[in-house]
């Protein structure tokens, strides 16, 4: 009978406590704004982190997981070839280009959209040395002599 008594008691229990779990964030700063057509959530903290996957299994990690693609290229005038390697990037950044981006400029940009380094392209094939710099996302934006852009892609440095 007391063994009946102590099951029944740690069933309704369980029922009557149990934990939620909803997506709550204790940050020292932040909103929700939200309309019909879009929402925006932010927090004070970290900028993006890491979303590992398996093909069937998703982790996430910080406040808010987001869609970032950190290498990527973004072709805006597809008669312009250029590319890069390797990226990631340990210490030196390869770039190749075809003949119509000589004359062109290049602007490497840091992840908080500060230009850090702007030169000419005269060369068909030439390197940056991102030993100096620190790791994390790069854009390499070249732009033609009118200032628009040809070719923007995105550079990760990984140590």
């Amino acid at each position: 009978m007391k063994k009946i008594l102590l099951g029944t008691t740690l069933i309704f229990s369980g029922i009557s406590y149990s934990q939620t779990a909803s997506p709550d964030v204790i940050g020292s700063a932040g909103a929700h704004f939200a309309i019909p057509s879009m929402q925006m959530s932010w927090t004070l903290g970290e900028t993006v982190t890491a979303t590992v996957t398996d093909g069937s299994t998703t982790l996430t990690q910080g406040f808010h997981q987001s869609n970032v693609s950190l290498i990527g290229v973004e072709i805006v005038d597809p008669t312009v070839e250029i590319s890069v390697f390797p990226n990631p990037i340990s210490d030196f950044l390869t770039v190749e280009v075809s003949g119509t981006a000589l004359n062109s400029e290049f602007l490497l940009i840091d992840g908080a959209g500060k230009t850090i380094l702007t030169d000419k392209v005269t060369e068909l094939k030439f390197t940056i040395d991102f030993t100096a710099y620190a790791k994390g996302v790069y854009y390499l934006n070249f732009e033609n002599e009118q200032g628009q852009i040809l070719q923007t892609i995105t550079l990760q440095k990984i140590n």
